[in-house]
C-alpha cells in the first residue's frame, strides 16, 4: 500500500532537505565542470544553483513571516490569521485552533470587565483608586457624580477637605473610619490595596452615612426596650399565674400553708432575680458576665416547676420534669438560667398550646462530661427549611412574638462556656438542649 505523503511541518522539512541537498550536488556538479573547463555546462548548473537556492530562502522567509505575524498579532491582541502558506497545511491548521482558543478566551475576558464595570457603576459606594504618588488612576460613577472625582491627584477633590484627603491617603488596608466631606456629610471609608500592571494600587471606597446613623441608633433603642419588655412579661406572666393560684389555695378552709409559703418564697426569688437582671442588662450592653455558683439540678427544676406549672395547667398542657441522677449539681448563674430555662418553657408552650395531647417535658441529665437542660414539646416542630432561623434576633414565628427568647437562651449558654442545641422530635415536636460545662 502507498504510503502517504508527509505533510505541514515535516513535510515542509523534507522539502527544505531535498532542496538542500539539490544545492549541494548542483554545487558540486559546477565545481567538476569549471575544473574540467566546461564553461557552458558550468554556467547552468550555476544558474540551477542560483535558483533553487533564492527558492530555498523563499520558502523559510515565507515561514519566518508567517510566524513573526502570528507572534505580533498575539503582542497586539489582534489575532489576525496570517494568510496561509505553501507546504505549512498544518501549521495553518494550528495557527487557526489556537487563534479561535486565543479570540474566546479574549472575548470571556472582555465580557468580565464589562460585567465588573457594570457592577462598580452601578453601587451606590464611590469607589477610587490610588497609585503611590496619590494619583486617582480610576473613579466609578458614584465617584465621579457624588464626589467630582477625576483622574489627578486626591487632594484637588472638591468634596474632599485637605485633612479628609490626608487621612484617606493614610488609610491602612482593611482599615475602616468615619470622615466627613466638605458640605458635612458623613461617610464610612475603607482602604484595600492590590497589585496591577506591576504597581501597587489602593483602593478607597466611600459609602454614605448620612440618616442611617440616627436609624441605627434608634432600631438598637427599640430593640434593647423589646428585650427588656421581653423577659420582664416572661418571668411575670408565670408569677401572676402562681399568685392567683396562691389565692385560691388561701381562701381554701384547709390551705397547705407550709406549701403556699414556699410557693410564696418562689414568687419572692423570682421577683428578686427579674430586677436583679434587668438592673444588670440596663447597665450593659451585652449579656450581663455569669455569677456561678453551685446548683442542685433538682432544685432548679422544682423551681420552675413551681412557677410553669400554673400556666401549663391553665393551657391544658402535660407537663413534667425529670432530673438524672437526683444528686445532679452543676455550676452556673441562677438568675440567668432560670431566665434561659423560662423562655425555653415558654415557647414551648406558645408551641403546643392548643394542640391535642399537648405535652411539655424538662429533663436535666449528664450527657458525657457535660451537664444537658433538656426542653422538648409534641408542638409543629421547628420551622421548615431553616431551622436556624428561630436563633436570628428578633425572629419569630408567632403572631405578636418578639423573637428574642431563643436569642437570650443561647446568650446565656454561651456565656457559660457551653451551646444551646435544637433539633426535630421523633413524632413531631422539637428538642432544645442547653448543655453546659460539668464543672
Amino acid at each position: 500500500m502507498a504510503s502517504k505523503p508527509p505533510t505541514g511541518a515535516a513535510g515542509f522539512a523534507l522539502g527544505a532537505s531535498l532542496r538542500a541537498i539539490a544545492i549541494g550536488l548542483l554545487a558540486f556538479g559546477a565545481f567538476l565542470t569549471l575544473e574540467r573547463r566546461l564553461w557552458a555546462t558550468a554556467v547552468v548548473l550555476v544558474a540551477i544553483l542560483a535558483l533553487a537556492a533564492l527558492d530555498l530562502m523563499r520558502s523559510m522567509r515565507s515561514a519566518d513571516r508567517t510566524l513573526a505575524r502570528f507572534i505580533e498579532g498575539l503582542a497586539a491582541e489582534g489575532y489576525e490569521r496570517p494568510a496561509p502558506q505553501a507546504g505549512l497545511r498544518e501549521t495553518d491548521q494550528a495557527i487557526g485552533r489556537a487563534l479561535e482558543r486565543l479570540a474566546a478566551a479574549r472575548s470571556e475576558r472582555q465580557r468580565r470587565i464589562d460585567h465588573l464595570e457594570a457592577l462598580t457603576d452601578n453601587v451606590a459606594a464611590a469607589l477610587l483608586v490610588l497609585d503611590d504618588a496619590g494619583q486617582v488612576v480610576s473613579a466609578n460613577r458614584a465617584a465621579r457624580q457624588g464626589l467630582g472625582a477625576g483622574m489627578g491627584p486626591l487632594a484637588a477633590i472638591a468634596e474632599l477637605p485637605a485633612a479628609t484627603a490626608v487621612r484617606l491617603r493614610s488609610l491602612p488596608a482593611g482599615a475602616r473610619e468615619i470622615v466627613r466631606l466638605a458640605d458635612g456629610r458623613a461617610m464610612l471609608a475603607q482602604g484595600a490595596s492590590f497589585a496591577a500592571e506591576g504597581r501597587r494600587l489602593t483602593l478607597l471606597s466611600l459609602q454614605s452615612l448620612s440618616g442611617e446613623l440616627d436609624a441605627v441608633e434608634l432600631k438598637a433603642w427599640q430593640d434593647l426596650v423589646r428585650v427588656l419588655a421581653h423577659e420582664m412579661m416572661n418571668s411575670l406572666t408565670p408569677i401572676c399565674a402562681l399568685s392567683e393560684s396562691l389565692g385560691e389555695r388561701l381562701r381554701a378552709p384547709k390551705a397547705d400553708r407550709p406549701a403556699i409559703a414556699h410557693d410564696l418564697e418562689i414568687i419572692g426569688r423570682r421577683s428578686e432575680g427579674l430586677m436583679h437582671f434587668v438592673d444588670r442588662y440596663r447597665r450593659l450592653t451585652d449579656m450581663p458576665a455569669p455569677e456561678p455558683e453551685t446548683i442542685r439540678a433538682a432544685e432548679l427544676a422544682d423551681r420552675l416547676d413551681r412557677l410553669m406549672r400554673p400556666m401549663m395547667a391553665e393551657a391544658g398542657v402535660d407537663y413534667a420534669s425529670v432530673v438524672t441522677p437526683k444528686s445532679l449539681r452543676l455550676t452556673a448563674d441562677p438568675e440567668l438560667l432560670d431566665q434561659a430555662l423560662i423562655n425555653l418553657l415558654k415557647n414551648a408552650l406558645e408551641a403546643v398550646r392548643g394542640l391535642p395531647g399537648a405535652a411539655v417535658r424538662l429533663g436535666a441529665r449528664l450527657d458525657e462530661d457535660r451537664v444537658a437542660l433538656v426542653v422538648e414539646d409534641n408542638g409543629p416542630g421547628l420551622p421548615a427549611g431553616d431551622p436556624e432561623a428561630v436563633f436570628v434576633p428578633f425572629f419569630s414565628t408567632k403572631v405578636g412574638g418578639s423573637g428574642v427568647g431563643l436569642t437570650l437562651a443561647r446568650q446565656v449558654a454561651l456565656a457559660h462556656g457551653g451551646r444551646l442545641e435544637h433539633q426535630g422530635r421523633a413524632g413531631g415536636g422539637a428538642v432544645f438542649r442547653l448543655v453546659l460545662p460539668n464543672v
